[in-house]
């Protein structure tokens, strides 16, 4: 039944790229889809972020603290993102903006 079935498809050629096209168009849907998804956060790297540090340390019980400063030196070792660090007129330039809110 099955050898009588397979010599109907190949016999006809119509037949025969209609359910290549059946078998195959699944397959690159879900190709393309796993490839886009494998690995998201693998080019993150890549990312380009801009820092712009302003930080003025203020005085808590008697002591310094300079938390924003920490920040950025730890900034500086992480290779997860693309850090860029520039001065407010920089980032402004970058952002190609005239009004820059800064906190």
């Amino acid at each position: 039944m099955i050898k009588r079935e397979l010599k109907l498809i190949t016999a006809h050629k119509g037949l025969m790229w209609a359910m290549i096209a059946v078998i195959l168009i699944p397959f690159f849907y879900s190709f393309c889809f796993l490839t886009s998804a494998w690995d998201p956060y693998g080019n993150t790297g890549k990312i380009p972020v801009a820092v712009v540090n302003l930080d003025e340390p203020a005085t808590l019980e008697g002591k310094k603290n300079s938390s924003r400063a920490d920040t950025v030196a730890q900034l500086h070792d992480d290779s997860q993102l693309e850090w860029h660090f520039v001065s407010a007129a920089q980032a402004a330039k970058g952002l190609k903006i005239t009004n820059i809110i800064l906190w």
